[in-house]
């Protein structure tokens, strides 16, 4: 996998085996730094950004994996020109002139490693959101192992891999994320986000200071006002990583995130911009994508996904995973021999509905039969740590052990502090800020974070949605305005109203229309797709949306059940699994409950190259 990986202290001379999962495609270039008792392995997707490190003075060393977009200072917000100078070099003029407080005002996803050799110091500097997760482990007094990928730290034979129950379970149990810097791996932590970490190269000793914390302060302002704001900070996030002298990929839904990006580029912006729309068969979604990109002016490619490419993802993409997400929600890593060689860059719209729709906040809902869930344009109260709990935690999985108690780990991890509410290991200020700012920062606490993640493996990856600009805006936002309102439907008519014009493929209606009408037109497309269905799927288990009916897919195949009685042994090896209760669990969606996302989060578990070492361990 593209990313930095590290070890200081003793056994830097086995550096190579953890940096061998850090080169998912073979292409990456990669540099190898050794600094006596300071070994650094990168691993760049972008030729451009492989002159690492880079010296910053004196005896110091510098490295950055990620994006930087620009830097905010006293005197205002200066965006980064790419054409002039690599990432790394970026970071380091910033570092001669400000210091370590160069990285307060940086705009990005990123992860810096600092190797001061005369201080003794190797520091890490997170960007504010962790959107570059990093891990650490130290298996003893003599050696403390860092990488981007958390699977690859137990190829050093210092660290022997193993699984904390309790924190593997709630993985499971909450969706397939990790909160905090806590990792389901033992002794195994995530850098905190926001934050630079030092280490003392000869101690080991660590001294962590964040440098940025997320404060949820809402102004008393009309609707309006933050379009208005929202619309040109959108805008600006978007001119600003463009440069016509690369390609870009977009990643197109029928939605409007995705649509969005392309009502903030120019007809010229647009001529380097190409739509990839991923899809089962030319269904309303993809007609709709299709449309938004005839009328924006931009090639368009329907990625046609076919019967078995769920089942190739189970074969790859959990090799990628950091504890953070399902092995489907790496959704386009399949495709990407595809796309590669057409672009330079990948844009998503990854984090829109958690920055702009309020989607982290308990909206009451409703079970209408076929027709499915209905979220209300009311949310459920955010007063309390029980009440994050509550929302967070599914109903116990039969494939626990009896010996896990998930809700009480969750207790215990989640707790009054000083004031604030320790989370996992980050301080939030109280029950409110647990629910708007815990989807915020840590990234990882939201499992869509896999899908940039995988994407980082070919190319450089970014979305609009995460500037510091918007995350500002984001976090001065009455919750009244994210139940009842939609701030990306009102900034795509102004930014292009031919493309609001389109209707919106979940809700049947356009994207200018009121909020109500996408309300009541989403109700009328289940019910019609329920009971009136027109230009009906050729096949049960594809759909109109932007995805298969999974459950039904997995009812229709063969390879869940093949790959769970392939991992019998280890089941019944793991402690916090059970062998009948994964039976169980399968044939209760096999009798018609929808059961796929339990299932297919226990397959990506199961699938990881560190569960097989695990488990090698116990043997």
């Amino acid at each position: 996998m593209a990313g930095l990986c590290g070890v200081i202290g003793e056994g830097t001379q086995h550096l190579h085996r953890v940096a061998s999962d850090l080169e998912w495609t073979g292409e990456e270039t990669t540099a190898t730094y050794d600094g006596g008792d300071v070994a650094v392995f990168g691993a760049f997707t972008a030729e451009a950004e492989a002159d690492q490190p880079v010296r910053v003075g004196g005896d110091t060393h510098l490295w950055v994996w990620g994006s930087v977009f620009g830097v905010e200072r006293e005197n205002g917000y200066h965006p980064r020109d790419r054409t002039a100078e690599s990432t790394a070099a970026y970071c380091a003029r910033l570092y001669r002139e400000l210091g370590e407080g160069f990285v307060t005002g940086l705009n990005g996803d990123f992860v810096v490693v600092l190797h001061d050799r005369d201080g003794g110091t190797l520091s890490v500097f997170t960007d504010r959101l962790g959107l570059r997760d990093t891990y650490y482990c130290q298996p003893d007094d003599e050696t403390f192992v860092f990488s981007t990928a958390a699977q690859s730290l137990s190829r050093h034979p210092a660290v022997e891999p193993a699984f904390d129950p309790e924190l593997a379970a709630e993985f499971l149990a909450c969706g397939c994320r990790t909160f905090g810097t806590r990792t389901p791996l033992a002794d195994t932590h995530r850098f905190h986000p926001g934050a630079v970490t030092t280490v003392d190269t000869g101690m080991l000793d660590l001294a962590m200071e964040p440098y940025w914390v997320p404060r949820y302060h809402p102004e008393d302002r009309s609707f309006s006002y933050f379009v208005d704001e929202f619309t040109e900070r959108f805008r600006a996030a978007v001119s600003e990583r463009l440069h016509p002298d690369r390609e870009y990929g977009l990643l197109l839904s029928g939605g409007a995130d995705s649509r969005l990006a392309l009502a903030a580029m120019d007809e010229t912006e647009r001529q380097h911009v190409a739509a990839y729309t991923l899809g089962d068969w030319r269904n309303r979604e993809v007609r709709t994508a299709e449309a938004v990109a005839g009328t924006a002016g931009v090639d368009f490619t329907l990625l046609e996904r076919d019967r078995e490419y769920h089942e190739r993802s189970l074969q790859r993409t959990p090799r990628l995973s950091n504890f953070v997400g399902r092995f489907d929600q790496a959704h386009a890593e399949v495709m990407m021999d595809r796309i590669r060689p057409e672009v330079d860059e990948m844009i998503t719209a990854s984090f829109a509905d958690t920055n702009c729709n309020g989607y982290s906040f308990p909206r009451r809902s409703v079970r209408l039969g076929p027709v499915g869930t209905v979220f209300l344009p009311v949310f459920e109260p955010m007063d309390s740590i029980e009440a994050y709990i509550d929302y967070w935690l599914d109903d116990p999985h039969e494939f626990l052990a009896d010996s896990v108690d998930v809700e009480a780990t969750l207790h215990e991890e989640i707790h009054p502090s000083q004031g604030g509410i320790d989370h996992h290991g980050v301080r939030y200020g109280s029950p409110e800020e647990l629910f708007i700012c815990g989807a915020l920062t840590p990234r990882t606490n939201g499992s869509v974070l896999f899908l940039l993640q995988s994407l980082r493996q070919h190319c450089p990856a970014w979305s609009p949605f995460v500037d510091n600009r918007l995350v500002d805006l984001y976090l001065s936002m009455p919750t009244r305005y994210f139940a009842r309102r939609n701030v990306i439907h009102q900034a795509m008519e102004r930014l292009d109203p031919n493309l609001a014009a389109i209707r919106y493929a979940d809700t049947g209606v356009p994207i200018d229309w009121p909020f109500a009408a996408h309300f009541l037109g989403d109700l009328a497309v289940r019910f019609h797709d329920a009971y009136l269905p027109v230009n009906e799927p050729p096949e049960p288990h594809l759909s109109h949306g932007s995805w298969p009916d999974i459950p039904e897919l997995v009812r229709e195949t063969s390879f869940v059940p093949e790959a769970l009685h392939r991992h019998e042994e280890t089941i019944r090896a793991l402690p916090f699994l059970d062998w009948e209760g994964t039976l169980a669990c399968y044939r209760d969606h096999m009798d018609g409950a929808d059961r796929y996302k339990e299932l297919y989060g226990l397959l990506t578990l199961l699938e990881m190259p560190v569960t097989e070492r695990v488990v090698g361990q116990l043997e």
